[in-house]
């Protein structure tokens, strides 16, 4: 993949720099991947400028942890030519990203042009054919400028996924730190000791279909905590009727009915994200970020992938499971119950009822799978990786 040459940092003692844009969409997914690529870039030696125009979310995702010292945050306001102008003053960036083409705003643009530096729009992750034949590939500007879509994915040949060093290593750490589980487990509002039960950490979007999942978890009879994160699916429960008013309104609250227990767990920021999923025996997650953190856990998992109007995220949804179980062959039931989840293919309640019992019931082997999976994306290049092999100038 040639690389057409721009003109490098000159060589200081000065970490090189990298600017990121950020223009929130998606909930909490766009900047959640924006801040992952910010912690990426300078756990490899950058000082990174991230320029966003959701405060309230970032804040959020951070929590009670601040940001490095070497991670500036902006408030990206109008055309951001006051804080670009301090930041180039300070130091002119090595790297220029926009993420999920947001576009540059006027002053970093005329930034670019006028020094040249590495110019990458850094789009939403995709298994599809497509993706992968685009990746790398310039983009002529007008102006004789080139930018470069980088776009994350599963094999080799792709953009890769953000991963931070040791990630195994500390995995392991948590999981033989029976005193750091329950911690975790307080913090979060579960029950210190977890019952004997299948632990299930869901985060998913609104909709009518969790009324029916709980009517299927509840009539398959296999005992099941769910943890229930942020507020969307226990409103969809509440507007539904499924579960009363005044249930499950403050995090620690508890519901249950039967062998299924409905556990309230508050907002999860980013850097205790990977700990509630190693803390679980399996997930439902949404979007990008939380999606791609289920796998690096090597956890069995469901995605709710953020629906787009005319059913266009479909073939993202069913290019990801094509690949993944040609690796590792998932439960027969998955696929009914992702095509189920994401409104691809409705089940009757009978089906779903009995899609859940297998799936609780091969959950070793979906395990398995999962495993598997995993082990194949921790031993590739991550994405941060994969950008330095190819332009090492960066770095110097």
């Amino acid at each position: 993949m040639p690389s057409t040459p721009f003109f490098p940092p000159k060589h200081t003692d000065t970490p090189p720099a990298a600017w990121l844009f950020c223009r929130v969409i998606d909930n909490y997914g766009d900047i959640g991947v924006s801040l992952r690529l910010a912690r990426r870039l300078n756990e490899a030696g950058f000082q990174v400028a991230l320029w966003h125009d959701r405060p309230a979310a970032l804040a959020k995702l951070l929590g009670e942890a601040p940001l490095p010292a070497a991670i500036r945050a902006h408030h990206w306001q109008g055309d951001a030519a006051e804080s670009i102008a301090a930041e180039l003053a300070a130091v002119a960036p090595a790297l220029v990203i926009e993420t999920f083409g947001c576009d540059l705003p006027p002053a970093a643009l005329a930034a670019v042009r006028t020094h040249r530096q590495l110019w990458l729009n850094w789009e939403y992750l995709s298994a599809e054919p497509w993706a992968e034949a685009m990746h790398g590939k310039p983009s002529l500007q007008a102006d004789g400028t080139e930018k470069y879509f980088w776009l994350m994915g599963f094999s080799e040949t792709s953009g890769g996924l953000l991963r931070e060093a040791g990630y195994l290593k500390k995995q392991q750490a948590f999981l033989a730190n029976p005193a750091a589980q329950a911690a975790l487990r307080r913090r979060l509002g579960l029950p210190e000791t977890p019952r004997r039960a299948v632990q299930c950490f869901c985060f998913g979007y609104a909709g009518a279909q969790w009324a029916d999942w709980l009517a299927a978890w509840q009539a398959a009879g296999e005992a099941l905590d769910v943890w229930l994160a942020d507020r969307q699916i226990i409103h969809s429960l509440h507007q539904a009727g499924a579960i009363p008013e005044h249930a499950l309104r403050e995090p620690g609250s508890v519901w249950q009915d039967g062998a299924v227990r409905l556990i309230r767990i508050g907002f999860v920021p980013q850097a205790e994200f990977d700990a509630v999923l190693w803390l679980a025996d399996m997930a439902i997650v949404r979007g990008e970020d939380s999606f791609v953190r289920a796998q690096l856990a090597g956890k069995p998992l469901l995605w709710h992938i953020y629906p787009q109007a005319e059913q266009a995220h479909l073939p993202k949804l069913h290019a990801f499971w094509h690949k993944a179980a040609a690796f590792a062959p998932l439960p027969a039931a998955h696929q009914a119950l992702s095509d189920d989840l994401n409104h691809a293919a409705a089940l009757t309640p009978a089906a779903r009822t009995e899609s859940w019992r297998q799936l609780l019931q091969q959950l070793p082997q979906w395990r398995q799978a999962a495993e598997q999976w995993q082990g194949k994306l921790l031993r590739q290049p991550d994405a941060v990786e994969r950008v330095l092999a190819r332009w090492p100038e960066l770095v110097g």
